[in-house]
C-alpha cells in the first residue's frame, strides 16, 4: 500500500558520535539506509545532503527548503548530552 503522509530526511549524529548521518525515515522498514559525513568536516552543507538524499533516491519537496533542526536529549537521559536533528520532507525522485 502506498504512504499518503509525507515522508521526512533527517540528519543526525552516528551513536558513536564520529559521523553526521542522512536519512529517510521510511514507514515499516526495520533499518533506514543512510549517507555517513565525517564529523570533522563540519556540518554538511544543505547542497551536500542534497545529494545524499538523490544516492538514496529522495530529493526535499521543494528546492529551497531549508531543514528545519531541533535539539533533544538522548533517551533516559534528560541531564546529559544533547542530540541536533535536522530534518526535511522529501518525496521519492521519478526516474525520467
Amino acid at each position: 500500500m502506498a504512504h499518503t503522509r509525507p515522508l521526512h530526511a533527517h540528519m543526525i549524529h552516528s551513536w558513536d558520535g564520529t559521523t553526521w548521518e542522512v536519512f529517510v525515515a521510511e514507514p515499516d522498514e526495520a533499518r533506514w539506509p543512510h549517507v555517513p559525513f565525517p564529523v570533522g568536516d563540519g556540518v554538511p552543507t544543505i547542497s551536500a545532503r542534497t545529494a545524499a538524499l538523490r544516492a538514496l533516491g529522495y530529493a526535499p519537496i521543494t528546492a529551497d527548503t531549508a531543514w528545519e533542526w531541533m535539539e533533544t536529549f538522548f533517551e533516559g537521559d534528560p541531564e546529559g548530552t544533547v542530540s541536533l536533528i535536522a530534518s526535511v520532507k522529501v518525496a521519492p525522485v521519478t526516474a525520467t
